[in-house]
């Protein structure tokens, strides 16, 4: 079904246009822009840029730095990770100017967000730890903090650390079903039926997948029902139902389609590839995996090229065309090197990052205490 909140936002946005433009126009337009990030990418894009030019010139710092993260979001996406991050730090230099720390948590939740699209879990984490940090010094609502609770859950199930997934999912759990939240628990059932399968619940997992597709579904959220029935795909693969894993396929991909969402259209292409080869269906296979790993390596998607690059090897030897599997069993080595590379790097500058940070800390209160001394 349509989404109400967006039709509403709509018809109060078509009454304000009448108007001169004022804090109100540009208030509907963030909120429209947000609300559309899931179902309609091209409308949250328009909203937001409107509403950041509109805020720009009305001097309205807050609604300027939300439309900022709402581009920063609509970004990461689209896949386009340095504009992404180009948003991000406007929005959190006006956020940090006012001392807004709301604000700051809710761009410290959006950089975790770009992190995670690259496969920095660790790097995800400290944002999403930071945003949690923020929340709790302002006495942010329980909803704001079981936002929190699920995306560090879901930063801790990517890194296969499962007891402590399931620890801050329960704690998101807990509030979201005493208050009803629906729209979240749509996302908490999803992660945690996600989380089922990792751990082979597969029983588990269908069941809390099915919850949350049903909610999706009456909340017209398009690209979390996508989402969900990919992931359904994914657990009636597990367990060889490979028909009925076809169609949860098939219709998640139709949707990405309509949205123009690439990362989820290369995901699923290749998951239908996957089961083509399984099946046979050669041809089909090597157009399906093809397209998904030219999206992959378009976007930078590091992790799914390398799952496009596992399928495409095994088609080609499907095929026996040996000297392509051979070539792409290469190209997946050389992938799977750089990756593991990138991350260890990316660790490495972290941690000097950190320690000359430390050093800072220490050498600061060390000045400290000798001033202390000299003033006694």
């Amino acid at each position: 079904m349509p989404n109400k909140k967006i039709i509403d936002l709509e018809k109060e946005l078509e009454r304000l246009r009448l108007e001169p433009a004022g804090p109100e126009l540009v208030s509907v337009l963030n909120k429209l822009a947000y609300a559309s990030l899931r179902s309609d990418p091209h409308k949250a894009k328009a909203c937001a840029l409107e509403a950041q030019d509109l805020a720009g010139k009305l001097g309205l710092s807050v609604e300027q730095a939300e439309s900022y993260r709402t581009l920063g979001m609509n970004n990461i996406d689209e896949g386009n990770i340095a504009e992404a991050m180009m948003y991000c730090r406007k929005s959190m230099g006006i956020y940090e100017k006012l001392g807004n720390k709301e604000g700051m948590a809710s761009v410290h939740s959006t950089m975790a967000t770009t992190y995670k699209s690259q496969g920095l879990i660790d790097k995800a984490l400290e944002h999403h730890h930071e945003s949690l940090s923020r929340k709790q010094e302002c006495d942010a609502s329980k909803d704001e903090l079981a936002i929190s609770y699920l995306n560090i859950g879901a930063c801790y199930g990517s890194l296969q650390r499962m007891e402590q997934a399931q620890l801050f999912y329960e704690k998101a759990q807990r509030i979201w079903e005493e208050s009803g939240n629906r729209q979240k628990l749509g996302y908490l059932y999803h992660n945690i039926g996600c989380l089922a399968g990792r751990k082979k619940e597969l029983q588990k997992a269908l069941d809390y997948l099915q919850k949350s597709l049903d909610i999706r579904e009456d909340l017209g959220d398009i690209k979390g029902i996508a989402s969900t029935l990919s992931n359904l795909g994914s657990m009636h693969e597990e367990l060889g139902k490979r028909e009925s894993a076809l169609s949860f396929f098939t219709r998640s991909l139709k949707l990405d389609e309509d949205m123009g969402y690439r990362r989820g259209i290369a995901h699923t292409c290749s998951n239908i590839g996957a089961i083509y080869t399984a099946q046979g269906r050669l041809d089909e296979a090597e157009e399906f995996i093809m397209r998904g790993l030219s999206i992959a390596r378009k976007l930078r998607l590091e992790d799914w090229e390398i799952h496009c690059l596992e399928n495409i090897s095994k088609l080609y030897e499907a095929k026996g065309d040996l000297q392509k599997a051979l070539m792409y069993s290469r190209e997946l080595k050389i992938s799977l090197e750089e990756h593991l590379n990138a991350k260890s790097m990316e660790k490495i500058a972290y941690l000097q990052v950190q320690f000359e940070t430390e050093q800072k800390e220490k050498e600061a209160e060390i000045y400290r205490l000798k001033n202390i001394e000299l003033s006694t």
